[in-house]
């Protein structure tokens, strides 16, 4: 008896302490990172972009948005989301109308990915890029259309509005988030 008495006794003291920290940390919830153990950030930037942080994030798109988010916090980016999660910063804005679908355009860019690495660059070729719009990955299509000539953009795209899970062979690992700083060009 006095062996059940203290198993039982042991049991609810071990379940009244249970530290109740894991609730509204679901697969997929948005919050704010608050985590004690975790060194976050802070300043302007972080309070701003860690509201869309995952702090359990379960799917490829969740974990693209907290890579984002990491990436531009750590470079001190202040960057804007689109409601597709494309995030950019315009680094030099540019003059006349925004591009249309369909445009010919002319285009300088470096891709990176989050590690810094390039993996293709038309200034390393020292020859810029011609293209419609509406021709490119949905990322940089997306972004083409709110800017114009002349601006320089950096733009941190997830995955799925990059090359998603096909990845671009020889370049892009499949499930990638990318960076591309672009400068678009007047044609002449």
């Amino acid at each position: 008896m006095k062996k059940s008495f203290l198993i039982i006794f042991v049991c609810s003291v071990t379940l009244s302490c249970k530290n109740d920290s894991s609730k509204g940390e679901q697969a997929g919830s948005v919050e704010t990172v608050t985590n004690p153990q975790v060194k976050k950030p802070t300043g302007a930037i972080a309070e701003k972009l860690y509201v869309n942080y995952y702090t359990n994030p379960s799917s490829q798109a969740e974990k693209d948005q907290n890579a984002l988010i990491d990436y531009a916090v750590e470079n001190d980016l202040n960057v804007e989301r689109t409601k597709s999660g494309l995030y950019y910063i315009i680094e030099q804005k540019g003059t006349g109308p925004n591009l249309i679908m369909g445009q010919p355009t002319k285009a300088h860019y470096t891709g990176h990915f989050l590690d810094g690495r390039v993996f293709d660059s038309s200034r390393n070729k020292g020859v810029p890029m011609f293209f419609n719009v509406g021709q490119m990955i949905p990322g940089w299509n997306e972004a083409l259309q709110f800017i114009n000539v002349g601006t320089k953009i950096k733009l941190l795209i997830p995955s799925r509005l990059a090359y998603a899970d096909r990845g671009f062979p020889g370049y892009v690992p499949p499930n990638t988030p990318l960076i591309f700083d672009i400068e678009i060009l007047p044609i002449m």
